[in-house]
């Protein structure tokens, strides 16, 4: 699979297969993922993959169902520095990190749901996630197997959206 293709066929999968994704290859996808653009190369990111206990654990913690989409989760967090304008990068550097991890994912066939859920700024997801402070969640990225195929990728140009200057 080329890049262009992993990037216009990497869509949101929300239903998964029933088996966990080898940690080995959760390893060799968070390798790629630290190549992501790092202003000043601070490495702000900080990954906790969760197995089934553990998503389970997080989402009796918080409520939140949709925790259990998947067998494996990584939860991306950002240590967060004191000063406003390198946090604000470091943000953009940790989603940079997942997004290279989901392209990653699709290349190698492996389906993913990037979440964004309030259930993971509660200290109880902190204490389930053992997240030190300081260091703030991200988002959490469900992987594994589609259970069924790939959603079709919509056909998207960004000529609209830009503006050539001179």
């Amino acid at each position: 699979m080329t890049v262009a293709e992993a990037i216009r066929g990497r869509r949101t999968v929300k239903e998964f297969g029933p088996d966990e994704v080898p940690r080995a290859l959760v390893a060799d996808l968070l390798d790629l993922a630290v190549y992501a653009p790092n202003h000043h190369r601070t490495e702000p990111w900080r990954f906790v993959v969760a197995g089934p206990e553990a998503i389970r654990a997080l989402a009796d913690a918080t409520g939140d169902a949709k925790l259990l989409r998947s067998r494996t989760a990584i939860v991306v967090a950002q240590v967060v520095a004191d000063d406003a304008v390198v946090a604000r990068e470091d943000f953009a550097a940790c989603a940079c990190a997942i997004q290279t991890l989901m392209l990653a994912a699709r290349a190698l066939g492996l389906a993913s749901y990037w979440r964004t859920p309030r259930a993971l700024q509660t200290a109880a997801a902190a204490d389930v996630l053992g997240l030190e402070a300081g260091t703030d969640p991200v988002g959490i990225v469900h992987l594994g197997h589609p259970a069924g195929p790939f959603p079709t990728p919509p056909v998207r140009a960004a000529g609209t959206r830009t503006r050539w200057l001179p």
